[in-house]
């Protein structure tokens, strides 16, 4: 993987060949440190101010496609003008544009009951928070002792199973959480692709995250020929083939992109 940093000159000619460009950004790990309670990730003060710079900006339409809800990600990042993508794009909300998926809306009721499910179960293990995002659940442990992390795992596979086994819901891990989802075939990717089918399917993507489910993205932009940045340090397993650090150097890159004609 090659930092964006060190290559940025011939990243910089390439964005300043493209009409449009269609910057988009997972938020925990990538705006803003991973912290352990979800509510206390709040956006820099620079990084909002170079976001809305960039959405008034003539070249950029800005995005957000977060695990987050799209109230939670609303309140978190919300931007006049900026494209949010909730529950990993399952709900998307911007400037003419508004989508919420079918099929996630029809297993509202079973995700209810598997909450309070998990929510009893996992009563007595310290530092769980089972957060209900509407269309989806995460059950947070980065505040779980370390010696209880694999019987989370076991409860909270335990728990969903009936409902995975019938095909109802499936589970996905991202760091430090466990996801709960409706079992459809919807990702980050697939989500990218609606917005671009909405906006124009000639802009250029880009993409940066920092998580598993970042994957199915960077995979979408790049097959269109885009840029995916892998945010966090180097890994095997990804398929971005671009690098930074931490939210620190992303912000460094908003700076960046700023100073571009």
């Amino acid at each position: 993987m090659a930092h964006l940093l060190n290559v940025w000159p011939s990243i910089s000619a390439r964005l300043l060949r493209q009409e449009k460009v269609l910057l988009l950004f997972d938020y925990d790990g990538t705006l803003t440190p991973i912290v352990a309670r979800p509510e206390d990730a709040l956006m820099p003060a620079d990084v909002r101010r170079s976001l809305a710079a960039l959405v008034a900006h003539p070249r950029y339409i800005v995005g957000i496609v977060s695990g987050r809800s799209l109230d939670d990600l609303s309140g978190l990042a919300g931007i006049p003008g900026i494209i949010l993508a909730g529950n990993h794009g399952m709900e998307i909300r911007g400037p003419d544009l508004e989508f919420t998926h079918d099929g996630a809306l029809a297993g509202r009721e079973t995700l209810a009951e598997v909450r309070d499910r998990l929510a009893d179960e996992l009563a007595d293990i310290p530092g769980i928070i089972v957060e209900d995002k509407g269309l989806t659940l995460t059950v947070h442990y980065r505040g779980t002792p370390s010696q209880l992390i694999d019987q989370v795992e076991s409860i909270a596979v335990e728990t969903t199973g009936p409902f995975v086994e019938r095909g109802d819901l499936k589970l996905t891990r991202g760091k430090m959480v466990i996801e709960v989802r409706p079992n459809i075939q919807w990702d980050k990717g697939k989500a990218i692709q609606r917005i671009r089918a909405e906006l124009g399917s000639s802009h250029y993507a880009v993409y940066f995250g920092d998580d598993r489910t970042d994957e199915d993205g960077f995979r979408e932009v790049q097959a269109l020929g885009g840029l995916a940045v892998f945010v966090g340090e180097s890994r095997e397993g990804t398929v971005a083939l671009h690098q930074l650090e931490s939210p620190g150097e992303v912000a460094e890159t908003l700076h960046l992109l700023l100073e571009e004609p």
